[in-house]
């Protein structure tokens, strides 16, 4: 089980950078394509293992202050926090937090409430009219995951469809090293 500390895991107010700007070499080389790519982690995970969704929050909160700029909200604009842990085949791979304003829960972003244990990812890349911003890179501090060996490094970008879209941010842990990796030869 992925122990989490909840005062830092309430924000991913790090240091964030476009991935063009990340320089490759500090990354371990299993998890660029894994930081890097636009097409679905989700459908990704699934191609290499039996992918479980472990819901740890899924209710109406505060953004950061980093998530409110990032989404150009008001202070004290309603969204829903939803912060899963992503699983292949009982290992944790994935530590994943996602603000979803109340403005954006139109047309069939309406369901996103509902999900319960299915992959927001999963049900976002269904939909063909999906944009997604440019995706960013941090490292988080070991401490913030404390069963964590060192720093993680994570990725984040907005969807947009509906109202001012909806902010991804997922940490991957070097569990996900333990799968073969479906982009191919590395």
């Amino acid at each position: 089980m992925t122990r989490l500390n909840s005062l830092a895991t309430k924000q991913f107010d790090y240091r964030w950078q476009p991935a063009h700007c990340v320089s490759k070499t500090k990354i371990p080389s299993y998890l660029w394509p894994w930081l890097t790519t636009d097409k679905s982690l989700t459908s990704k995970l699934q191609r290499i293992g039996k992918l479980s969704v472990d819901v740890i929050e899924d209710k109406w909160g505060t953004a950061s202050l980093r998530e409110r700029r990032k989404l150009k909200l008001k202070p004290r604009e309603a969204v829903r926090i939803r912060t899963v842990l992503l699983k292949l085949d009982g290992q944790t791979v994935i530590y994943a937090r996602s603000i979803i304003p109340a403005r954006s829960l139109l047309g069939h972003w309406r369901q996103v409430p509902h999900l319960k244990d299915k992959p927001l990812g999963g049900y976002l890349f269904q939909h063909r009219t999906l944009s997604r911003s440019p995706i960013e890179i941090t490292e988080l501090p070991a401490a913030m995951f404390p069963d964590q060996p060192h720093s993680v490094w994570a990725r984040r970008s907005v969807f947009h469809q509906y109202g001012v879209g909806i902010l991804v941010n997922e940490a991957i842990f070097d569990t996900i090293s333990h799968f073969k990796s479906p982009f191919g030869l590395l």
